[in-house]
């Protein structure tokens, strides 16, 4: 069974990844307020979409190693 837990050290040795992160996730959450083009709609979700498989596979890593 997999169990990830939450280290907040990970996200913190990639800060310019995780303001992207924050930054893409609340955007997203304010889309239907926003109403952005088709185009950056598809930009954002496959930028959140990479970000956080990069943070799980860090997470994973981490967990793994102890």
């Amino acid at each position: 069974m997999l169990n990830l837990k939450f280290d907040k050290d990970i996200f913190m040795s990639y800060p310019l990844l995780t303001s992207l992160f924050v930054m893409d996730f609340a955007m997203l959450l304010f889309t239907p307020l926003i109403r952005f083009p088709v185009i950056i709609s598809i930009v954002l979700v496959s930028g959140l979409v990479y970000l956080s498989m990069f943070f799980g596979i860090k997470l994973y890593e981490t967990q793994s190693a102890k």
